[in-house]
């Protein structure tokens, strides 16, 4: 297969309207999400699906069912079957996040710039995804499109942009590379693995978006686990206060992610650099 590469990127865009000031104290739209850009295909027949998401780890699963559907099915708008996102979408969420994060949590695919599947609504971020099909590799660009575009329909707004990469996929040969980089105010985790050996390229490519979304998720999950822990046995809580209870299933999901991570490593050939971090607490 053609050459593979895209990236996780944690966004927040910020919609200030140029009629605002100091007087007005509706504020700025401040939209956050996760983005994955996927291009599959090739040349005019290229679809393009972008991929947004409430946390990093359900976007990434997403992205995984989006791309394993493609490479079984082929292309999602010559199918005589239309793929059922709603149903795809209900089994990424595993049990713990729906309990812990019920319709808090939301995700929006785009192909070829147009909604094909939302939790919930933002106009203002289909109005990105369609401006970003202007310079398709350059997305950097799209706020300037978006500007002009809101503009257009008497909208005059300015959009401030800030982003960092979380996660980089790429697939060259007989391997793909994966880089992970995870902010956060406590500590910045970064590693990278290379995975090769046995199953097709696309499979590969799939089951490294699904195990970097365990490894993502534990790592947002250690430090709640390390909070509530602390809670727990510095107020000397009881096993059935509700601090326990979360440490207990928080403690569970972060077992069955660590299960994740050590299947695929059993299926194929995984190097670390630099060596692995534990984030499992020498489960």
């Amino acid at each position: 297969m053609a050459e593979f590469n895209t990236s996780l990127v944690r966004e927040k865009i910020v919609f200030l309207d140029n009629s605002e000031d100091e007087k007005n104290l509706s504020g700025p739209t401040v939209i956050r999400s996760n983005r994955v850009s996927l291009k599959l295909g090739e040349r005019a027949a290229a679809e393009k699906l972008v991929i947004r998401g409430f946390n990093m780890h359900g976007t990434l699963r997403m992205s995984a069912k989006v791309l394993h559907s493609y490479y079984t099915s082929g292309s999602f708008l010559d199918r005589e079957h239309p793929f059922d996102w709603e149903r795809a979408w209900d089994r990424v969420q595993s049990p713990y996040e729906q309990e812990v994060l019920g319709d808090k949590n939301w995700c929006a695919i785009y192909l070829n710039g147009r909604p094909v599947f939302k939790t919930k609504e933002s106009p203002f971020v289909d109005v990105v995804e369609q401006c970003a099909l202007v310079h398709a590799d350059n997305y950097d660009s799209t706020m300037e499109v978006a500007e002009y575009a809101l503009k257009e329909v008497g909208r005059a707004m300015k959009i401030n942009h800030f982003s960092n990469v979380a996660a980089v996929f790429t697939e060259v040969g007989e391997q793909l590379r994966c880089g992970i980089i995870h902010r956060s105010e406590d500590k910045d985790t970064t590693f990278n693995y290379v995975v090769s050996g046995e199953g097709s390229a696309k499979n590969r490519i799939v089951q490294s978006f699904n195990v970097s979304a365990a490894f993502l998720e534990a790592i947002n999950l250690q430090f709640k686990i390390q909070g509530l822990r602390e809670t727990v046995v510095k107020e000397k809580l009881s096993e059935y206060s509700e601090e326990a209870k979360q440490l207990k299933e928080a403690t569970k999901h972060q077992v069955f992610l660590n299960r994740q991570i050590i299947t695929f490593e059993d299926r194929y050939s995984v190097k670390y650099r630099p060596e692995k971090p534990d984030f499992f607490g020498g489960m």
